[in-house]
C-alpha cells in the first residue's frame, strides 16, 4: 500500500455560498458535532477500498485532517475526520441519514468521510504536501500520474487539470520536486467564448439534450421515494468511455429562475461522476431556450418592435451566472459560443452554438426566435470561418429554435406569429456560405429530421451539383414534464454521423430504449 498520509478530496460547489456545498454540510456539524461527506468516483476511477480503509482506522485512532479543493471557485478547506464508512465494491447509503446534508440523504456513494470539522484554510497550506502515487484509483491501467510521484503539491491549478476525484499526500521533504506541472493547454487555463485550438477528445460521440425544464424536474423523488435521477437514465444507456461532448439546446429551466441552474449544474456534475473522461469548458456547448430568458411583465405595444435582449440585463442574468459557472467568463453581447473538437476517430468538428433569443420576449410576444446578421458576422469571425475556407473540418450549427416547422400542425392564432426563426433564408444562405453540414434545434419538444437543399450560388445557373445540403435535426424534449422525453447521441464513424434518439420514462413504465436511428453520410 502506498505510503501517504493523508488525502485530498475534489468537489465542485454548485449552489451559492450560502447554500453551498460547505456551508450545508457545516450546518450539520452545528447541530449534531459532525457531518458525513460522500465520496464521489469519476467514471474512470475505481474505490482505492484498501487506502480508505487504512485512513478510517488511522482516523478512528486519531482524527486525521484532511483536504476539501473545491474546483470550481479554487478554495480549500481543512477538515478534521474521524471515520470512513465504505462497502467493498459496492455503493451504500449514509451511515447517519439526519446526520448528512438533505440534499443526498437518499443517494448511495462509494466511501462517506465522517467530519467534525471543515474551516477555510489558505492555498499555501497544500505546498506542504507531497503527492503520493496510488495506481490502483484508476481501472484503467494506462492511466499514470507517476510523473507527479514525489513531487510538492504546487497549486490549486495543478490539482484541478488532473482528471481525479481524490490525491494521497504525505508532508514534503526538502529533497522533494517542487516544480509545477502543466497538463492542460493556455486556452483551458484562458477562458474564451470560441477556442481557436482543437479540443483532443478521448471518444467520439456527443451527447445531446434540449428543452430540459429543469425547473420542472420529473426525475427526481416522489413522495420519499428515490426516482432514478435523469444522470441515471443517460448513463445507463450509452458507453460513459466515448462521450466527447455535451451539446444542450436550450430551456434549460422552466421559468429563467437560478433554482433550475441549479439543478442544471446538478446535473452536469452527476453526468462527470459517470463519464470516463469528463465534459468542461472546452467540449461543452449551450445555447439560450425562450424558457431561459424572462420575458416582460406586460404586452408588446401595438406597432413597438421589441427590444433586443442584450438590452435588457436583468431579463438574462440567471443565464448568464450559468454560463459563467460553465466557461468562467461572463457570456459576449450575443450569448454565443463555439468549441473546435478533434475526436478520437479523426474527425474535426467546428461547433457553432446561436442565439436565437435576440428579441426581447413579452406576454404576447413569447417564443419567437430571430437571430441577427450582427450576431452571425460576429460568430462567424470569431470561429474564423470568415478568413479560411473549410476542408476538413465538419461544421455544426446549433439553436434553440427551429428553421423548418417541426409540428403536424401548429395552434392556430392569428394574434402571433409561429416559432421559426424570423430570418430562416439568412441563416440557410450563411449556413450554405460556411459550408455547415449539420443544423441541431430543440423548441417544440419533439425529435425532426430533415435535409434541406440550397444553391451554393443563389443568382444564375442552378444545377443540382451546385447545391448545398444541410441535415436539420430536431431533439425532443430532455426532461420536460409534459410529453415523451427524449435524448440523443450522435456518433462519427468513417463517411456517416449515427443520431441515435433514445426515449426515456422517469416513471419506470417502460424500457428505456433507442426509439429513431438516423445514418447520414457527411
Amino acid at each position: 500500500m502506498s505510503d501517504f498520509e493523508t488525502v485530498i478530496l475534489r468537489f465542485r460547489d454548485l449552489v451559492t455560498e450560502e447554500n453551498g456545498t460547505i456551508a450545508r454540510h457545516q450546518t450539520v456539524i452545528k447541530q449534531h458535532g459532525y457531518v458525513w461527506w460522500a465520496w464521489w468516483k469519476k467514471g474512470n476511477e475505481t474505490l482505492p477500498a484498501q487506502e480508505f480503509s487504512f485512513l478510517g482506522t488511522k482516523a478512528e485512532t486519531s482524527p486525521v485532517d484532511l483536504f476539501l479543493v473545491d474546483s470550481g471557485q479554487n478554495l480549500v478547506y481543512r477538515a478534521t475526520c474521524e471515520s470512513v464508512k465504505l462497502k467493498i465494491g459496492e455503493k451504500s447509503f449514509s451511515p447517519e441519514k439526519e446526520k448528512t446534508p438533505e440534499y443526498y440523504q437518499g443517494q448511495q456513494y462509494y466511501a462517506w468521510f465522517k467530519f467534525t470539522r471543515i474551516e477555510p484554510c489558505d492555498e499555501a497550506q497544500l505546498k506542504e504536501f507531497t503527492y503520493v502515487n496510488c495506481p490502483s484509483l484508476f481501472w484503467d491501467k494506462n492511466v499514470d500520474y507517476s510523473k507527479f510521484t514525489n513531487k510538492k503539491v504546487y497549486s490549486i491549478t495543478e490539482l484541478v487539470q488532473q482528471n481525479r476525484t481524490v490525491w494521497f499526500v504525505r508532508t514534503a521533504l526538502a529533497t522533494d520536486l517542487d516544480n509545477e506541472i502543466i497538463l492542460l493547454n493556455s486556452e483551458s487555463i484562458q477562458p474564451t467564448h470560441f477556442n481557436a485550438k482543437y479540443y483532443q477528445a478521448s471518444g467520439n460521440t456527443l451527447l445531446w439534450l434540449s428543452d430540459l425544464h429543469l425547473s420542472d424536474n420529473r426525475f427526481e423523488s416522489k413522495k420519499g421515494k428515490v426516482q432514478k435521477t435523469l444522470a441515471g437514465h443517460i448513463c445507463e444507456k450509452i458507453k460513459t468511455d466515448d462521450i466527447a461532448g455535451l451539446l444542450i439546446s436550450g430551456d434549460i429551466t422552466s421559468r429563467a429562475k437560478p433554482e433550475g441552474f441549479e439543478l442544471a449544474k446538478q446535473l452536469l456534475k452527476d453526468l462527470n461522476n459517470e463519464f470516463v473522461t469528463p465534459v468542461f469548458s472546452e467540449n461543452i456547448l449551450i445555447c439560450p431556450g425562450n424558457h431561459d430568458f424572462t420575458r416582460e411583465g406586460t404586452d408588446l405595444g401595438h406597432d413597438i418592435e421589441p427590444d433586443f435582449i442584450y438590452n435588457r440585463p436583468g431579463n438574462t442574468s440567471a443565464f448568464a451566472e450559468f454560463y459563467k459557472s460553465i466557461y468562467n467568463i461572463k457570456p459576449n453581447q450575443y450569448f454565443a459560443t463555439g468549441r473546435k473538437i478533434l475526436l478520437s476517430s479523426g474527425h474535426m468538428l467546428e461547433i457553432a452554438a446561436l442565439n436565437s433569443l435576440i428579441l426581447q420576449q413579452y406576454p404576447n410576444f413569447d417564443g419567437h426566435g430571430y437571430l441577427s446578421n450582427e450576431q452571425l458576422d460576429f460568430v462567424a469571425k470569431q470561429m474564423g470561418w470568415d478568413s479560411a475556407e473549410n476542408k476538413n473540418a465538419i461544421r455544426i450549427v446549433m439553436m434553440h429554435h427551429h428553421y423548418l416547422p417541426t409540428c403536424y400542425t401548429e395552434l392556430i392564432d392569428v394574434t402571433r406569429a409561429s416559432s421559426v426563426v424570423y430570418d430562416a433564408d439568412r441563416l440557410m444562405n450563411w449556413l450554405v456560405k460556411y459550408d455547415v453540414k449539420l443544423l441541431l434545434h430543440g423548441h417544440k419538444h419533439k425529435s425532426f429530421i430533415s435535409q434541406v437543399e440550397y444553391p451554393k450560388m443563389p443568382e444564375g445557373s442552378i444545377t443540382s451539383e451546385n447545391m448545398h445540403h444541410i441535415v436539420v435535426a430536431g431533439m425532443g424534449g430532455t426532461g420536460s414534464p409534459t410529453g415523451q422525453n427524449k435524448f440523443a447521441t450522435i456518433k462519427f464513424e468513417r463517411n456517416n454521423v449515427l443520431i441515435d434518439f433514445y426515449a426515456i420514462y422517469s416513471d419506470g413504465s417502460e424500457q428505456d430504449h433507442v426509439c429513431q436511428q438516423v445514418i447520414l453520410p457527411l
